[in-house]
């Protein structure tokens, strides 16, 4: 595993952990099979950093395979690796993503997308998910099992992001009673819920 930024040398990230990337993006290793963008705060710096995203361009063309993680798909977007293909990003950028670059085919919901040799997942924890599928991809079914096991999570999620952001959402009245009825209404969904009811 190597971490490649525009110079080599620390990173801090923006909760305050440092990286360390072992390499310049112009002295990047020859050879790469996966090609991992991140996203977070310095994303649309990113964009807007002609050489990096050269940068990029010239590293995904010797890669095996492309993936990002959260907004990392919009750096995979600028770089025109996603263009005429389905891909994701966290659903608080989706639509962004769709506005900035048509000709990606955006999918809000997916937790992650593989399309050819693209790869793209939701926000941070989706990038676990990702990771799992890249695992089973690489190694098999039985392989990646091992890992989720170990890691305790899902293997594939059941469902897509819609069912996080909507019930977190939810989830942020801290009146007692309405916890309550936020509470029986995400327990029985599909029971009827009039005005009187809720009252």
């Amino acid at each position: 595993i190597w971490i490649v930024a525009r110079r080599a040398g620390p990173i801090t990230t923006s909760s305050g952990v440092q990286l360390i990337a072992s390499h310049a993006l112009a002295r990047a290793p020859r050879t790469i099979d996966t090609l991992l963008v991140a996203g977070g705060e310095g994303t649309r710096a990113a964009c807007a950093d002609r050489a990096f995203i050269a940068g990029v361009q010239r590293l995904a063309a010797r890669a095996t395979r492309v993936a990002s993680v959260c907004s990392g798909a919009f750096v995979l977007a600028q770089a025109g690796l996603l263009d005429a293909r389905r891909a994701t990003t966290h659903w608080r950028f989706a639509e962004q993503l769709r506005r900035m670059f048509p000709r990606v085919q955006v999918d809000a919901d997916a937790i992650f997308v593989r399309d050819g040799n693209c790869w793209t997942s939701a926000g941070v924890t989706a990038g676990m998910d990702l990771a799992l599928a890249l695992v089973e991809a690489d190694l098999g079914r039985a392989s990646a099992l091992a890992v989720a096991r170990e890691l305790v999570v899902f293997l594939k999620r059941p469902g897509g992001q819609s069912q996080f952001s909507v019930p977190l959402a939810a989830q942020l009245s801290e009146l007692p009673l309405l916890a309550r009825i936020r509470e029986q209404v995400l327990a029985r969904p599909q029971a009827p819920w009039p005005v009187h009811a809720l009252a």
